[in-house]
């Protein structure tokens, strides 16, 4: 259950038990707070490889149906047409998703990658100020 989401409730309800004793046996029994972490460690790597996907653009199939016209000479000279639909995998490509891209660098690289890279050094100067006012105030 914890590998398909679901949350805690979901959990005790469908067990029968109540949020105490599932938050008891949660708190007692090492196996079941490891086996929460790993379900939610590998949900949380699945999420993270789709956003790198995301990121970077990848390639993939999609089925995509094209109707076929087919014509048929018939010996009295007419031409009888036949639709067929056939359904073939075309190959597609999502480009990089920009706001992807964006999300990934502001978590990952935050020193370099912030939404206003100037904001960071602004503050520090403007602490540097306010330190610099308090200590030419005496205090009596």
């Amino acid at each position: 259950m914890i590998k398909q989401g679901c949350k805690d409730k979901e959990i005790y309800e469908k067990l029968g038990i109540s949020k105490s004793t599932w938050s008891a046996k949660k708190s007692k029994n090492k196996k079941i707070r490891d086996a929460i972490d790993e379900a939610t460690d590998e949900r949380n790597s699945e999420v993270e490889e789709a956003l790198f996907k995301n990121c970077k653009g990848y390639h993939y199939y999609e089925e995509v149906a094209f109707k076929c016209k087919k014509e048929i000479p018939q010996p009295d000279g007419s031409v009888i047409v036949e639709e067929e639909v056939e359904v073939k995998n075309v190959k597609k490509y999502s480009k990089p998703d920009l706001a992807a891209q964006k999300y990934w660098l502001n978590n990952k690289k935050k020193a370099f990658w912030k939404d206003d890279p100037h904001k960071v050094a602004q503050g520090n100067k403007s602490l540097k100020l306010k330190e610099k006012e308090m200590e030419s105030k005496v205090i009596i």
